[in-house]
């Protein structure tokens, strides 16, 4: 693969995000519902493993994570998943020298 695809998906993406992000700020974060209540709580170690510890592995699959854009029940999962999203989102541009 050439750099120009993989250059055309991170402005992709970053125009994603800018839009994703512009439009949570603008409205808030609404409740999440139950499957992805769910969801969070059986896919992130929030009780067990620090946001930093898990953004370390596995940030640079998670280009597109948005639990943090919702509200949930438990106020440490709610915690957890808002501090992960602080975490990912000051990334470097990885069209500009950061991992690919």
């Amino acid at each position: 693969m050439t750099d120009e695809p993989r250059t055309r998906l991170d402005r992709l993406t970053d125009r994603w995000r800018a839009r994703h992000e512009a439009s949570v700020a603008s409205r808030g974060r609404e409740p999440a519902d139950t499957e992805r209540e769910a969801r969070a709580r059986a896919h992130f170690p929030y009780q067990s493993e620090t946001p930093a510890a898990y953004a370390a592995r596995h940030a640079e699959a998670m280009i597109g994570y948005t639990y943090d854009a919702y509200t949930y029940g438990d106020p440490q999962l709610d915690a957890w998943l808002v501090e992960l999203g602080r975490i990912l989102r000051p990334r470097p541009d990885r069209s500009h020298g950061g991992r690919s």
